[in-house]
């Protein structure tokens, strides 16, 4: 069932969920759960040189 996204964007302190820049905000998804863990990795590893980046998987119910 297709209901996990990827959130992506900047944070203010990079390990708090909560700490996204909301103009950075972008969400991808629907995904199965396979798939939005490999595109958020792929997401990490693409923006590698930003620390302040981040990429999470959220499921939706």
């Amino acid at each position: 069932m297709n209901n996990f996204y990827v959130i992506e964007g900047e944070h203010v302190d990079p390990n708090d969920k909560k700490s996204l820049i909301e103009s950075s905000k972008k969400i991808h998804g629907p995904y199965n759960e396979e798939e939005a863990n490999k595109y958020a990795r792929s997401l990490i590893a693409k923006n590698i040189d930003n620390y302040y980046h981040r990429a999470w998987v959220f499921k939706k119910d």
